[in-house]
């Protein structure tokens, strides 16, 4: 219970005039917010930017992925077409909107990316276990990326060593994600 001098509370004030219900005016009937009126439109560049912004996050993953799967020693090109339908999808999150012209030449640029840098580290730890240095030590050793850079450049016989393989990978790949990608691009003719 509170008393007088009690500051916590309001104490009930009977000089207040309440109105009468009917003297107060109608409140108009509330109107539903449609998606254009909650945000503002996005500009068909801006919407690009954003979904092939966040598309990029598919490539150190399907790198990764792709190492992996080539350190077990089976060719990896299966990964091109994960990195495909992910690149696609996480474009759809950020952009979205379908898929224009500009953002499948976006995609099919993050599928080349990541299939090349996938093949590059697929070589590189193929050199730190060939050269037995623990990969955590190799990737942060500059003597091994300049073996590495050196082999990579000049090295004839890497590379018809490595010639089956990176073809088979290459044809599988583009295999992998053929269907994806003539898909995006239907859509984004559309």
């Amino acid at each position: 219970m509170t008393d007088a001098t009690d500051d916590r509370v309001e104490p009930a004030r009977d000089d207040r005039v309440e109105a009468a219900p009917q003297a107060l005016p109608a409140a108009p009937a509330p109107e539903p917010l449609t998606a254009h009126d909650a945000m503002p439109p996005f500009s068909q560049g801006e919407r690009v930017g954003r979904g092939i912004a966040l598309a990029l996050l598919v490539i150190p993953v399907g790198v990764v992925v792709w190492t992996v799967i080539w350190n077990l020693g089976f060719i990896a090109s299966i990964v091109s077409w994960g990195v495909a339908v992910g690149a696609v999808w996480l474009y759809r999150v950020g952009s979205k909107a379908r898929i224009t012209r500009a953002a499948f030449w976006g995609i099919i640029a993050i599928v080349v990316v990541t299939v090349v840098l996938s093949l590059l580290a697929g070589m590189f730890t193929d050199l730190a276990s060939a050269i037995e240095v623990p990969l955590q030590d190799a990737i942060a050793d500059p003597k091994v990326w300049g073996v590495f850079a050196d082999n990579l450049l000049s090295n004839g016989d890497m590379w018809q060593a490595y010639l089956p393989q990176v073809l088979l990978a290459l044809v599988f790949a583009f295999l992998g994600c053929f269907t994806t990608l003539r898909r995006v691009s239907r859509e984004s003719r559309a």
